[in-house]
């Protein structure tokens, strides 16, 4: 910016002395004209500055989607019945809730009380296209706007994304490879380091999935699941929960073993097959968090596609 006005103050030497050399009407024509070259080299070198620095790309994500994230009653009142994302939004409800007739509960006590106390947010997916780069820039922009307050939400917050259903029928493994494939895609827009302490190698016993500069934990529900209940939704779904979410939960060995047997009491009778040997303690050796994040619909190891999410 130095530059650019250094370049004005040459214009103006020369602009000045033909001022002084004008005739009185040709004083405001020859003011107007100086005035516009000085705000046109201005200007070139703003754009270029903001090209150059490096909070612009952030920026421009953030100025092309806006505030993606919906509050339940948000969803309620902006979103008519009969919309795809109305439709989503209420099934997920009634699963949560167990509100169909003879429905079981849902295996997951604390995804209830998030529901009930607001502490969801919501974004809806452009497709079931993860590869599409305004879904990618959608999510990235979400789980950035959503993080900062995911503290103030409560200790049972996540990110429920939704996606509209395709035309295509997909198998439970098209969706795994569609998931995958939105990590990945997140992380080729990620404009902060991968934090030191995590390893990169998928199949590390302390890898876990790593975006703006933390830790997350999907979990992964589709249209496909037909044994594995608790993986069943209308809709490409992804609840997205920051890490912290469980250090909280677990914060004392007491309080993890609680609450994994709160879960697996209502999981053996909401399944109709037997809980996934995938599920373990995170760091465990011989385990893997990449295995967990997307359970298939029998019981075989989830295998992570991808080495490292960044090659």
């Amino acid at each position: 910016m130095q530059l650019a006005l250094n370049i004005a103050i040459f214009f103006a030497g020369f602009y000045v002395a033909g001022l002084v050399a004008s005739k009185p009407k040709q004083l405001r024509a020859a003011l107007d004209q100086f005035l516009s070259n000085v705000r046109y080299v201005l200007d070139a070198f703003k754009q270029t500055e903001q090209q150059d620095s490096p909070s612009r790309p952030e920026q421009r994500l953030v100025e092309a989607d806006g505030d993606a994230l919906y509050t339940k009653d948000q969803v309620e009142q902006q979103f008519p019945e009969d919309s795809w994302q109305r439709r989503a939004y209420e099934e997920v409800k009634s699963i949560l809730l167990s509100t169909n007739s003879n429905a079981k509960k849902f295996p997951c006590p604390y995804a209830t009380a998030g529901f009930k106390a607001n502490e969801h947010r919501y974004v809806f997916m452009h497709s079931e296209d993860a590869t599409e780069p305004r879904n990618i820039r959608l999510l990235a922009n979400a789980m950035r706007a959503y993080f900062p307050i995911s503290h103030d939400l409560g200790p049972n917050t996540s990110l429920v994304i939704l996606h509209p259903l395709s035309d295509e029928k997909n198998t439970v493994d098209d969706y795994q490879q569609k998931f995958w494939d939105l990590l990945r895609g997140l992380r080729t827009c990620d404009l902060k380091d991968w934090p030191e302490d995590i390893p990169q190698d998928t199949s590390h016993a302390r890898w876990a999935f790593c975006f703006d500069g933390v830790p997350w934990f999907p979990a992964v529900l589709t249209p496909s699941h037909v044994q594995r209940n608790s993986r069943y939704a209308p809709n490409f779904a992804i609840a997205m929960q920051p890490k912290w979410v469980f250090d909280h939960l677990f914060r004392t060995p007491e309080r993890r073993r609680a609450a994994v047997e709160s879960v697996r009491k209502l999981l053996v009778p909401f399944d109709d097959i037997e809980p996934s040997p995938d599920l373990s303690a995170y760091g465990t050796e011989g385990t893997a968090e990449s295995h967990q994040y997307y359970l298939l619909d029998e019981n075989r190891t989830s295998e992570c596609p991808y080495q490292d999410l960044d090659r």
